[in-house]
């Protein structure tokens, strides 16, 4: 028969076994926790391909410095909530740029434009343009009491051959949330992983990161961690001020998992996780001596198993 200190002790554990399971969380740090270092973020474009019998896809990358004062003139006001400021008077204006072009289907592009404190990695607005496909074009600005979007979509296919601006089907929608409830610190966007990942050196740091970052509709709780290295073949080419180099070896690259879980919300069904298109299965995989993302793989949805390589990059070195 168990005894009664035999039995607080096994309830005990049991609790503590039970947390482990249900709050993988608890253990990674928060992005109050890390420290970014703009200036450990060496490259202002990176190009990435990929191509099978089935699909060729491109994705750019391009990250610039912008005037705080300006981003007013990219955004429009919120009906509810105080627009998040940057702590600095310059902020980063991201764009990203990719090309999904299947063999037997019409090409499909989907452009994000992304400002953000380039300190903290705070998302502070974003445009995303869908063509090709389920057109769509939506404009983000995020507030201290959620995210505000102003959406424009074609009527018919006649629509959808015009500018976007000339598109009438129009809708305001705005998505509420408690980031004190959720235990979020601040609010990123998954595309700034890209950035975030060298500016918190996650490569040289073994604990997990936690993020919360908004998707297209709703919150998502994200980890970043490091699982040890993996070989990687690294072709690319690497323009510098001065000159450029081909790159051709084959890497002990830092494996950077990606992971993610919807956030409570209002939505009655739960959006899927997206990172530069990649819906699960994601992996950034880094040269540790140059720092940079040689590598991005997942499963892109009507894709599948996609693999992105370094094709080329522009750095300040």
């Amino acid at each position: 028969m168990i005894s009664e200190k035999q039995y607080v002790v096994s309830a005990y554990l049991l609790v503590i076994f039970s947390l482990i399971i249900i709050c993988p969380w608890a253990q990674a740090k928060s992005s109050a926790d890390f420290k970014l270092n703009p200036k450990s973020v060496q490259w202002t474009d990176l190009s990435f391909h990929a191509k099978n019998f089935w699909v060729e896809v491109t994705t750019e990358v391009q990250l610039r410095p912008l005037a705080a004062s300006e981003l007013d003139n990219f955004l429009p006001a919120p009906p509810r909530g105080n627009p998040i400021k940057p702590l600095t008077s310059e902020i980063a204006d991201m764009t990203i740029l990719t090309t999904i072009d299947p063999s037997f289907r019409s090409p499909v592009s989907l452009y994000s434009r992304i400002w953000f404190d380039p300190t903290n990695a705070s998302i502070l607005g974003r445009v995303m343009l869908r063509r090709g496909e389920d057109d769509f074009k939506k404009i983000y600005r995020f507030t201290d009491r959620g995210v505000f979007r102003h959406q424009l979509e074609p009527k018919d296919k006649q629509e959808a051959a015009l500018d976007p601006e000339k598109w009438t089907a129009i809708k305001d929608s705005f998505y509420p949330y408690d980031l004190t409830r959720l235990e979020c610190s601040g609010v990123t966007e998954p595309s700034i992983l890209i950035y975030i990942i060298n500016a918190a050196a996650i490569s040289k740091i073994n604990d997990p990161l936690s993020l919360c970052a908004f998707g297209k509709r709703q919150l998502h709780r994200v980890t970043v961690q490091r699982e040890g290295t993996y070989p990687v073949s690294a072709n690319y080419i690497e323009k510098r001020q001065q000159d450029e180099i081909r790159k051709a070896e084959r890497v002990s690259a830092i494996k950077i998992a990606v992971k993610a879980e919807p956030l409570e919300s209002d939505l009655n069904t739960v959006e899927n996780f997206s990172f530069m298109g990649f819906r699960n299965d994601i992996f950034i995989y880094i040269d540790p001596a140059s720092q940079l993302p040689v590598q991005v793989s997942g499963n892109i949805s009507t894709v599948g198993k996609t693999y992105l390589k370094l094709r080329e990059c522009q750095t300040k070195r």
